[in-house]
């Protein structure tokens, strides 16, 4: 009888410790599955889903208008990182410029926008000069009315396709500098 006794507290101990050690490793699990945002040492002081940013210029002109799945501002850099964005830029007398990202990044409150994945912008149907740039990754500067990238750029025009490794473009006056690696082909009229 006393053997089983003394077997029934070594059960009971063995449970208990058991218990006791699978506690600790859920709870050190807890601290160690901490999300995305804190990973990388910053936390979003708010976000927006399926949200539109508009921006007037100094004289009350509309000049841009950015939609997104998920807007999540970082206050700790005065950025803006935005899921599937969407966009429009405004210019006085010219076509607007329209496109889309897979992911944006909005910095100072709109002077440096970063698009990256599946970057498509273009000035759409303007009657003159149509231009679309498609590439991985583009800077724009809206206050200068500027495109930037340095990755493998295709450009269409309305009877030419050119690619180039980076560009910059005047949203304004439509005058492109191609880098580096530049290729093209004019395409015969119908």
């Amino acid at each position: 009888m006393l053997t089983q006794v003394n077997l029934k507290w070594l059960l009971i101990n063995l449970l208990a410790v058991s218990l006791l050690v699978a506690g600790l490793w859920l709870w050190q699990r807890q601290f160690d599955n901490t999300p995305a945002h804190d990973t990388r040492g910053y936390t979003p002081d708010y976000f927006l889903l399926q949200a539109t940013s508009i921006q007037y210029d100094k004289a009350g002109q509309l000049s841009s208008k950015i939609s997104g799945q998920r807007f999540a501002h970082i206050v700790e850099f005065a950025t803006t990182d935005i899921e599937a964005p969407r966009f429009q830029f405004f210019q006085p007398n010219t076509a607007a410029w329209f496109g889309r990202a897979d992911s944006g990044t909005v910095i100072d409150s709109g002077a440096q926008i970063n698009l990256d994945g599946k970057v498509f912008i273009t000035n759409g149907p303007a009657p003159q000069n149509p231009l679309s740039l498609i590439t991985e990754s583009l800077r724009i500067l809206p206050q200068q009315k500027m495109l930037m990238g340095h990755q493998k750029t295709t450009i269409q025009g309305q009877q030419s396709q050119l690619q180039s490794n980076g560009l910059k473009l005047q949203m304004d006056t439509q005058i492109l500098n191609l880098l580096s690696q530049v290729r093209g082909q004019l395409q015969p009229e119908n």
